[in-house]
C-alpha cells in the first residue's frame, strides 16, 4: 500500500489550505467586483432617477404657468436624460433586458416629441384658449404617460439594484463564513492526523525508552506507515542494538576487571583445599599397607571434600567470568551470598570478618551471574573501606504476605570511615571514584546501579562518616515479578 510521509501530508496539507484560501479569495473578489459594479450602476439609475424627477417637476410648473423657462429646464433635463441613458447603456443592459432598454428609449424619445408638441400646441393657441380643446387633453395625456413610465422605470431599477447589492453582500458573508469553516475544519484535521501520528509515534518511543532503561532492549516492529516514523524506528532500533552491545562490553569489562583482582585470592582459596588433598595423598600412601582401614577411609573422605570445594571454587569463578545473556530465575539468596564470598575470601585479609543473617529459604527472582557481580561488588568495596580490619555485614529481609513476598530488602554494611556527604550524591554516578588513581575505574557502583535498576528495583547508600557505610538494595518480590499487586 502507498503511504505518504510526513513531509509530503504537511505538503499537501499546505496545499489544500492554500487552495481554499485562494479560492475563498477569488470568490470573495468576484462577488465585492459585482458589488462595485453594482454600486457604480446605482449611481447611474440614482442620476437618472433625480434627472427624471426633476423633468417632471419642470413638466408640471410648466403646466401650471405656462413659463417659458420651465420649459426649457424641461427640455435641458431631457438632454441630461438622454446622455445619461445613451452613455450607461452598455451598463443597463446587466440589469435590464433589451426589450426594456428598447422600450426605454423609444419612452424618453416619446416624452420629448410630446412636450415638443404641447409647447407648439400652446404656443398656437395662446394662454387664454388654455384647457379647451380635446387635443390639448391627449397630448398632456400622453406626456404624463411617458413621464411615469420614466418615473417607474428609475424606481423599480433603483429597488433592483438595492436588492442586488443586498444580495451580493450576503453571498460575500456566506463565502467568507463558509472559508472560515473549511479552513478551520481542513486545519484541525490535517493538525489531528499528523498529530496523532507524531504523539503516537513519540509515546511509542517513549514506553520503549523506559522497558530500555530497565534493561529490556526489546527492538520497535517497524511495520507500515510514513517514511519518517519508519526512519526514526529504525534508528530507534540501531541505537538500542548499539547501546545493548556497549552495555554488555562495558559489564564484562568490569567484570574482566574483578576477576583479575580476585585471582589472587581465588588462587590461595585454591591452594588450601590442593594443599590437604596433597598431604592426605602423602599420608594415605605411606600407610597403604597398614591394616588401618577406617584411618584410610578418613583419608579418602579429607580428599573427596577438599576437592569438592576446589571445584566449587572453580566451577563459581567460571559461571561468573561467562559471558550470558540476560536471564532471571528463581534463587536462594543466603547460598548466591556464599558463593560470592567463596569467590572473594582470599581477597580478604583475615582480621575482616564478614557475617552473613540471611533466613535460609528466602529466595529472590534475579539474573545469577548478574546478582553476583552486584554483591561482589560492593563486598568488594566494604573490603577495601575497612582497610584491612573491621566487620562487614550481609543481611536480608522479606516484607509481604500469603504465599508471596511483596520486596525483598538487603543490607550490605561496613564499620569504615564512611562517604563524605558531597561525595554521596554522586557515588552511582559513571567514572566517578573516591579511591586513588589506578586503584578504581569509577564504573563499579554506576554498573550496579544499572543492574538493580534492570532487575526493577533501586539502591541506596547510607553513609556517617567516622561511622560506616550501608548499601540497601530493594528488589521485586514474587507477587510482583507475576503481576500481583
Amino acid at each position: 500500500m502507498f503511504h505518504l510521509g510526513i513531509r509530503k501530508k504537511i505538503t499537501y496539507g499546505f496545499y489544500l489550505l492554500l487552495a481554499l484560501t485562494v479560492g475563498s479569495a477569488v470568490l470573495t473578489y468576484g462577488v465585492v467586483k459585482r458589488v462595485e459594479e453594482q454600486v457604480a450602476f446605482g449611481e447611474v439609475i440614482e442620476d437618472f432617477f433625480n434627472t427624471t424627477l426633476e423633468l417632471r417637476r419642470f413638466e408640471k410648473n410648466y403646466f401650471l404657468y405656462l413659463q417659458e423657462k420651465d420649459f426649457q429646464e424641461n427640455q435641458l433635463y431631457w438632454g441630461k436624460l438622454r446622455d445619461i441613458f445613451a452613455n450607461n447603456e452598455a451598463a443597463m443592459r446587466l440589469a435590464v433586458s433589451g426589450a426594456e432598454l428598447e422600450q426605454l428609449g423609444r419612452v424618453i424619445e416619446d416624452y420629448n416629441g410630446h412636450m415638443g408638441q404641447l409647447h407648439a400646441y400652446y404656443l398656437a393657441i395662446g394662454p387664454d384658449h388654455r384647457g379647451n380643446g380635446v387635443t390639448q387633453e391627449k397630448l398632456e395625456e400622453q406626456l404624463r404617460s411617458s413621464g411615469k413610465e420614466l418615473t417607474e422605470f428609475g424606481e423599480k431599477t433603483r429597488e433592483a439594484v438595492k436588492r442586488e447589492i443586498k444580495t451580493l453582500l450576503k453571498t460575500t458573508q456566506t463565502i467568507l463564513l463558509l472559508s472560515i469553516v473549511c479552513l478551520f475544519v481542513s486545519a484541525l484535521t490535517i493538525a489531528a492526523l499528523l498529530g496523532r501520528k507524531v504523539v503516537n509515534s513519540l509515546k511509542l518511543l517513549e514506553g520503549y525508552t523506559k522497558r530500555i532503561s530497565q534493561g529490556d532492549f526489546v527492538e520497535i516492529a517497524v511495520g507500515e506507515g510514513e517514511q519518517e516514523i519508519r526512519s526514526l524506528l529504525t534508528a530507534f532500533n540501531r541505537m538500542t542494538r548499539e547501546l545493548q552491545m556497549r552495555q554488555h562490553q562495558l559489564v564484562q569489562s568490569e567484570k574482566l576487571a574483578a576477576l583479575g583482582t580476585l585471582l589472587s585470592g581465588v588462587a590461595h582459596e585454591l591452594n588450601n583445599p590442593l594443599s590437604n588433598i596433597s598431604t592426605s595423598a602423602q599420608i594415605l600412601g605411606e600407610e597403604i599397607d597398614e591394616d588401618n582401614i577406617e584411618f584410610k577411609k578418613n583419608l579418602i573422605g579429607q580428599i573427596e571434600t577438599q576437592a569438592d570445594k576446589a571445584r566449587d571454587i572453580v566451577r563459581t569463578l567460571l559461571e561468573f567470568s561467562r559471558i550470558k545473556e540476560f536471564r532471571k530465575e528463581k534463587l536462594f539468596l543466603q547460598k548466591l551470598v556464599e558463593e560470592t564470598i567463596l569467590l572473594i575470601r582470599g581477597h580478604a585479609p583475615s582480621e575482616v570478618v564478614i557475617a552473613v543473617d540471611i533466613p535460609e529459604d528466602l529466595s529472590i527472582i534475579v539474573d545469577k551471574q548478574r546478582m553476583q557481580q552486584v554483591l561482589l561488588n560492593l563486598i568488594k568495596n566494604g573490603i577495601d573501606a575497612v582497610q584491612g580490619r573491621g566487620h562487614i555485614w550481609i543481611s536480608a529481609l522479606g516484607t509481604g504476605c500469603g504465599t508471596g513476598l511483596d520486596e525483598v530488602e538487603i543490607l550490605i554494611e561496613d564499620d569504615g570511615p564512611g562517604i563524605d556527604a558531597e561525595h554521596v550524591t554522586r557515588i552511582f554516578d559513571p567514572f566517578f571514584t573516591t579511591k586513588d588513581v589506578g586503584k578504581g575505574s569509577g564504573l563499579g557502583l554506576f554498573i550496579v546501579h544499572d543492574i538493580i535498576e534492570w532487575h526493577g528495583g533501586s539502591i541506596t547508600v547510607d553513609s556517617r562518616p567516622g561511622l560506616g557505610t550501608t548499601f540497601i538494595i530493594w528488589l521485586p518480590g514474587e507477587q510482583q515479578e507475576h503481576g500481583y499487586k
